[in-house]
């Protein structure tokens, strides 16, 4: 992820455009088996948090492709240190599954680079069509979140779901970077799903175990993200998106 110290949409008004929509939660009673792609680790945590867990209590059986392990969060880093950095995420992904009641949860990695994706989109495809066979549903990046490494795995998904699957999408620069009127959010295609207090409460223990990125950067820079960034993602309500396909 690219961090960016000015936030452009307060979360505040993110509230107040989501407390004024009607969307309903998702249809999830024909989904048995469910994979979720995330370009970084971290993607699934913040967006999707609350609702892996619901999925989870209603037996819904779960799998995590990751794309890259997230290793270009800081660019100035050195190989060696880019290999850490890569190690250390994926440990904090697996401690905020746990966190989540989700650590029997299998992920697979893929370790493409960080931040190039769009230069491995076909590629990626073609690693994701095997691991999405028989989906129900593949939940996968929104092609069109301002990131590119969210918007080339978003695609390379979608391409790469399954005839008969359901293809949802989930923001996270989103927040950060767009407005609610922004023209290209697809609302009418949009859902809500609903945190209950525990589902808040472990998504908040699952995101803390990202200290690599809300805590200080090398060279004394801010986090990747920062507390106005997290404040997206610790509300009670997650949105997702249907892809038409």
């Amino acid at each position: 992820m690219s961090p960016d110290p000015v936030p452009v949409t307060s979360e505040v008004e993110w509230l107040d455009a989501l407390a004024r929509s009607r969307l309903g939660p998702p249809d999830t009673a024909e989904w048995f088996r469910v994979v979720i792609v995330a370009a970084h680790p971290d993607d699934e945590t913040l967006a999707l948090g609350g609702f892996l867990q619901e999925l989870s209590a209603r037996a819904v059986r779960l799998a995590v492709v990751v794309t890259t392990d997230g290793e270009a969060a800081f660019p100035g880093l050195a190989a060696a240190d880019r290999a850490r950095l890569a190690d250390t995420r994926r440990e904090e992904l697996h401690a905020a599954l746990r966190a989540h009641g989700l650590g029997n949860v299998p992920v697979t990695w893929l370790a493409l680079p960080d931040s190039r994706l769009v230069e491995h989109e076909r590629s990626l495809a073609r690693a994701l069509r095997p691991l999405l066979a028989g989906a129900d549903a593949s939940v996968v990046p929104w092609p069109l979140d301002p990131h590119p490494d969210h918007r080339a795995a978003g695609r390379a998904a979608s391409a790469a779901a399954p005839e008969g699957g359901r293809v949802w999408s989930y923001p996270v620069w989103m927040w950060h970077w767009m407005r609610p009127d922004t023209a290209v959010i697809p609302w009418r295609s949009a859902v809500v799903q609903r945190l209950t207090g525990e589902q808040r409460a472990r998504k908040s223990a699952g995101l803390a175990e990202f200290v690599s990125q809300t805590g200080p950067a090398p060279a004394g820079n801010g986090p990747v993200l920062p507390p106005q960034v997290l404040a997206h993602f610790e509300r009670d309500v997650e949105v997702l998106f249907e892809e038409r396909r």
